[in-house]
């Protein structure tokens, strides 16, 4: 028999933060109002001290939720050990060839958005934990990013992640199996708030996934 699909989660990306202050209570917020697999932290340039103390505060906010945390941004990579966030999240097949040398197996090590299928085949193979398809906004219609992952999930063992433009796009980000639908913007900026689009977004999944009498 097949193997069943899978259920397909929500994953968050963070704004780029150069400061936490006025983030960290919506960041909290939405990470408990629903089930969030993990969240990857952009922080913004700055000094090593200050991004490190940043990165602490918001991993264990993520971690005490239950949310694998993963840091990105130019540089982030001497400071993921410290941090004790769980990996990191890279942009590009380069990138990702270093991270994964330096870091696997012992942290994850994600990336995308990946706009050709020879460079996410690329990734794939070289062990990244997952690729992602797409991008929050400005970038290719969703329309592509469904298209690509349509073709990846039903060839490819390595998780696909799908960036959802909007809320109600993770549904059919779960119609074609990706393992994650990753939210940004459309939970960041929600009018209700970041909490109340988490819980939405969680039930749009839960009802894709619902079994058909």
């Amino acid at each position: 028999m097949p193997d069943d699909p899978p259920v397909t989660r929500l994953m968050l990306i963070t704004p780029e933060l150069g400061e936490i202050d006025a983030f960290e209570a919506s960041f909290e917020g939405a990470l408990a109002a629903g089930d969030v697999a993990a969240v990857v932290i952009r922080l913004a340039p700055a000094d090593d001290r200050t991004r490190l103390a940043r990165a602490k505060t918001l991993v264990e906010a993520a971690q005490a939720e239950g949310a694998a945390a993963l840091l990105a941004g130019d540089g982030v990579e001497d400071i993921v050990g410290k941090s004790g966030a769980d990996g990191l999240h890279v942009a590009d097949l380069a990138a990702a060839l270093d991270a994964i040398e330096r870091f696997k197996p012992e942290k994850i090590v994600g990336c995308g958005p990946l706009a050709s299928r020879d460079d996410a085949m690329a990734a794939g193979e070289a062990g990244v934990d997952y690729v992602l398809f797409g991008e929050d906004v400005g970038g290719r219609p969703f329309d592509a990013t469904l298209e690509r992952v349509a073709w990846w999930t039903p060839i490819f063992e390595t998780p696909c992640v799908g960036f959802a433009q909007e809320l109600d796009q993770v549904a059919a980000l779960a119609g074609e199996n990706a393992e994650f639908a990753l939210l940004g913007e459309a939970v960041w900026r929600h009018q209700s708030g970041p909490a109340v689009a988490v819980a939405e977004a969680g039930s749009m999944l839960s009802l894709a996934k619902a079994p058909t009498p």
